[in-house]
Formats: C-alpha cells, structure tokens, sequence
C-alpha cells in the first residue's frame, strides 16, 4: 500500500481558496456544484485531520453556514470573495480562542449564518399552571 502524504492545514486552506475563487463567476449556476461539492470535501478533510487547530473551528463555522441545507446555493459572489480574503489573513496565524471567535463573527458579519441548525426549546412540554 503507498504512503499516503498528509496536507497540512496550510495547504488544506489553499485549496480552500482556490475553490472559493472558483465558485465566485458560477454562483447560481449548476457549474458551482462542482466547487461546492470540492469546498466542502475539504473543509471535511481538515475537519478530520486537524480537529484541534484553531482555523479548523473557524473553517467548521463556514462548513456549517454552506452545507446546512445545501444553502451553498444562495451565498453570492462577494460573500465567497470575502470568505478567501479573511482566510489570506488567517492561514499563517496563530490564532488566540479571541481571534477564532471574531473570525466566526466576521463569518456572520458577510452573511453567512454559521449556527444553522435551530434548537426548540420546550418543544411539546406542557407545563401545568400551578408550576410556574
């Protein structure tokens, strides 16, 4: 069996980039499946082999705004742009747990909605009166 030789987060990034630069002119086009589709194998890659890098929290973030739902269908051009820009200032970063968190709200800043999946609370409890 070959060596299989493991990107590292930098590279894994890259690549990143470069999908999202590719997206950007096919955005509501069926040609960006093909990006999107590439974007989020890896973004998964990373997820799997650097779970514990601060850009990965990050990068999961933007995972979570894009595959919820396939919703990387409605994100336009520039949010895409925006996205690869932020990342050119993060890739060579050691990122403190107070830089992932404004990098995540710079996510939400560009449109992207980063806590998709909703969470009902109380959802079917009824509560008796005399309780509350």
């Amino acid at each position: 069996m070959p060596d299989v030789q493991l990107l590292s987060p930098r590279q894994l990034t890259l690549s990143i980039q470069l999908d999202l630069q590719k997206i950007q002119p096919y955005c509501g086009t069926p040609i960006a499946a093909i990006y999107a589709d590439s974007l989020l194998r890896t973004l998964r890659t990373i997820r799997d082999q650097f779970p514990f890098e601060p850009l990965t929290e990050v990068l999961m973030a933007f995972y979570d705004a894009i595959a919820f739902e396939n919703r990387w269908i409605n994100y336009q051009a520039n949010q895409y742009k925006e996205v690869c820009d932020l990342l050119t200032t993060l890739v060579d970063s050691q990122l403190s747990n107070e830089e992932v968190e404004q990098a995540i709200l710079r996510l939400e800043d560009f449109g992207f909605d980063t806590l998709p999946f909703g969470i009902e609370f109380n959802s079917g409890i009824e509560l008796d009166k005399d309780e509350n």
